[in-house]
């Protein structure tokens, strides 16, 4: 193998950029929360919270998936993704099931509204934030 081989060969891992990803998220978030907020109180709160639920999850999943890279790592990658995934939709159950059982008052549609928006942002974020090549 020949240097220009081994520098094309580095240039082809990439890293997914998770923290430009996370803060989006939370900048949407918070700014959701703040337009519910003047509504009400209660509004504002539920709706971080349904956001919370949308956000924790899928940054577990994130930190699961992507902790493992190159070739002879894969077979332990597609492992973990299938495990995080599951792990991912249980935890999202089980914040649902613990707002409506632990929380009262909740202001349902501020909180299903804002779930809803991150998960849309979600797939909108995996489209338009591409993975970068590792320097």
């Amino acid at each position: 193998m020949t240097v220009g081989d081994m520098t094309r060969y580095r240039k082809a891992i990439t890293y997914v950029p998770l923290a430009k990803w996370l803060t989006i998220e939370m900048a949407t978030l918070i700014i959701l929360s703040l337009f519910w907020l003047t509504e009400s109180r209660l509004a504002g709160y539920s709706a971080f919270i349904g956001g919370l639920i949308f956000v924790i999850p899928n940054a577990y999943f994130a930190h699961r998936t992507f902790r493992y890279q190159g070739a002879r790592q894969i077979h332990v990658a597609v492992g973990n993704m299938f495990r995080a995934e599951s792990i991912k939709l249980a935890l999202t159950a089980i914040f649902f099931a613990a707002v409506f059982t632990l929380m009262e008052p909740v202001h349902v549609p501020a909180l299903l509204f804002t779930f809803a928006v991150m998960v849309v942002l979600g797939t909108a974020l995996r489209w338009l934030i591409r993975p970068q090549p590792q320097r």
